[in-house]
């Protein structure tokens, strides 16, 4: 079984039982150890899909937060040449790793 969901806007194919990164979670409180994503897009087992008009009512994503870090560092330059114009700057991305819980779908 495996689920869509949308989170600040990029969209994540999650599994049970799985880890994976997503952009930094800035809403989890310090003491915060599981998150739910209520924004899911579409669910599918191996009888149905359920797919969303956006989202799939009553639809519910559980996942356990592992921890937060931060990306490799990422160079950017900009450079005219002739002009004595050249700017460097660095970023860092942060991101979180989650572990998905559960897949809960509306049952009526």
């Amino acid at each position: 079984m495996f689920a869509v969901i949308s989170h600040k806007g990029n969209q994540h194919k999650v599994e049970v039982d799985k880890q994976y990164r997503i952009d930094l979670f800035c809403d989890a409180k310090e003491d915060q150890k599981t998150i739910t994503f209520s924004d899911v897009l579409l669910i599918s087992d191996e009888k149905e899909a359920l797919i969303g008009g956006p989202t799939v009512a009553g639809a519910s994503v559980e996942a356990e937060i592992i921890g937060s870090a931060r990306d490799k560092k990422v160079r950017v330059s900009k450079f005219k040449a002739k002009k004595r114009y050249k700017r460097e700057a660095n970023h860092r991305q942060g991101y979180t790793v989650i572990k998905v819980v559960a897949i809960n779908k509306n049952e009526k």
